[in-house]
């Protein structure tokens, strides 16, 4: 398979960005990496080149058919959670490979690491390289396994720790829990060490304030709500509303410039932004026309009909013109989306299979950060304090505070108890917390893919209104909310994904 160096083989493949690297069929490479500069652009170069967006928003409840959309497989295929092992951009198998090459440069530059003196320097690259190790492989356990438990002795993914020497090498799944374990240890070990004066671009790193984010994603996953509170305290500061992304003002100031969005959401000067990353994609020129994604229906869904469940009049909010939707793309007329994207192209991106473009991803935010604390507050029943980062939530983001009883935060209907099953329990004050943030959250992630990780913690199921033979409702503990492992990691021996049906691979 073309260019398919790395799958388990793990290679230290080293991107063309580096220039003083050359590609090398093992990882003693030919061009010496002497010098601190160079192991430092040696993990710039380690964080993932490809996106995990295009494939997984396609699996969410965000989209749906659109008539005279631009048909590609991929999309098909996601939309109907089918497998799919196909090698180009913006499939699975590109991510894999993407984040197992960032961990094999991970890995070769914490072993150059060890023969430096300990200087603040060095440390700081050490915290860069677990941080990056542990978010790699944290990104695929979370779409290749199932969800975490806490005995969770299910498959997980190979935990790499080490350069290869061997231009094959067999692998074994660690469990889902063994590799949440070897997960915190890099995440504790990074956290400790990064230093954000060290980086001339630090929204392109794992800074301090995008490290402790990761924290508090991590412990939300695992259900640590502490720890998600001592991690999110740190980057929210004593007022987190000045630090949202400010939708009301980007209404406001885009409002006939819709399609210029992506400048501000992407910008390194936007408070809200903690980690950003360039990626090669085609995900801003295929997100309005492709076949299966965001319509006017699933917007309205989304932005128009959730709210503050028995709040009156702010049971239903909307907030479609807020989050300043582009629609009537030319020859899709259903099509709504939000320009959250930017290309940088080449002379290469033409032609039905275009390559040299590159996209800016937003891995991590000072909002995440607020839900994710405010959810942690409900489970540890910090009702008070939860609603408080709600009311800030809001007042960041929207401008304003609904006006109702505090009590109506804590009260919903036992029926909601069928569609939240996390591994742990709930309240029925918590469950009722939890469904608003869950909702927010939709809003807030709307194209960038996260939705798919909550549909799988909270085992959501997902019902399309499709009359294809290819189509079968997601239920709440579906299979195929795992992705395949790929097929030449299968065939070396690693352990595939269980699937009800026999279906092939296209």
């Amino acid at each position: 398979m073309k260019n398919n160096i790395l799958l388990l083989a793990l290679l230290a493949l080293f991107t063309a960005c580096n220039d003083f690297l050359d590609q090398s069929p093992d990882s003693d490479l030919d061009v010496a990496i002497d010098t601190e500069d160079k192991i430092a652009e040696l993990l710039t170069g380690a964080y993932p080149q490809a996106s995990y967006i295009p494939f997984l928003e396609t699996r969410t409840d965000n989209v749906e058919e659109r008539p005279n959309g631009v048909h590609s497989r991929l999309n098909e295929a996601m939309f109907f959670w089918e497998d799919y092992d196909q090698e180009d951009l913006d499939t699975p198998l590109n991510y894999w490979n993407a984040c197992y090459k960032g961990i094999a440069q991970a890995n070769k530059a914490l072993e150059l690491l060890s023969t430096y003196p300990k200087s603040a320097r060095v440390k700081a690259l050490y915290g860069e390289a677990f941080l990056l190790r542990a978010y790699l492989h944290f990104m695929l356990v979370n779409i290749w396994a199932q969800p975490y438990s806490t005995q969770s002795t299910d498959p997980g993914i190979p935990y790499i720790t080490k350069p290869e020497k061997e231009a094959l090498v067999d692998y074994k799944r660690q469990t889902v829990s063994e590799v949440y374990e070897l997960i915190e240890k890099d995440l504790k070990r990074g956290i400790t060490l990064v230093a954000d004066e060290y980086y001339k671009h630090p929204k392109f790193h794992f800074n301090k304030k995008a490290a402790y984010a990761f924290a508090t994603r991590f412990y939300l996953m695992k259900g640590d709500w502490e720890q998600v509170v001592a991690y999110a305290d740190y980057v929210l500061g004593g007022d987190p509303k000045t630090q949202l992304r400010p939708w009301r003002t980007y209404a406001n100031e885009l409002e006939f410039k819709h399609q210029d969005l992506f400048r501000r959401y992407t910008s390194t000067d936007e408070p809200a932004n903690l980690l950003l990353t360039t990626t090669e994609s085609r995900l801003a020129r295929s997100l309005p026309t492709e076949k299966y994604g965001s319509t006017f229906n699933t917007v309205n869904k989304v932005f128009a009909q959730k709210g503050i469940e028995g709040g009156g009049d702010y049971e239903k909010m909307n907030f479609i013109g807020t989050y300043i939707f582009t629609s009537g793309v030319l020859g899709v007329p259903s099509s709504r989306y939000l320009a959250k994207f930017d290309e940088l192209s080449t002379t290469e991106s033409v032609g039905s299979k275009p390559r040299g473009m590159y996209v800016t991803n937003v891995l991590f935010t000072v909002d995440e950060v607020l839900l994710n604390r405010m959810e942690a507050h409900a489970m540890l029943r910090n009702y008070t304090k939860s609603i408080d980062d709600l009311l800030q939530y809001m007042q960041g983001k929207f401008g304003f505070m609904p006006s109702i009883d505090r009590d109506v935060y804590t009260t919903t209907n036992r029926n909601n108890y069928k569609t939240y099953t996390p591994f742990y329990g709930m309240t029925l004050k918590q469950l009722a917390l939890v469904k608003t943030i869950v909702g927010f959250r939709q809003q807030e992630f709307f194209q960038e893919g996260l939705r798919w990780f909550d549909l799988r913690r909270f085992h959501i199921a997902v019902k399309r209104s499709s009359k294809s033979t290819y189509y079968f409702p997601l239920e709440k503990n579906d299979p195929r909310k795992l992705l395949q492992i790929p097929a030449e990691a299968i065939n070396r021996g690693l352990e595939d994904n269980p699937r009800e049906r026999n279906e092939p691979l296209h």
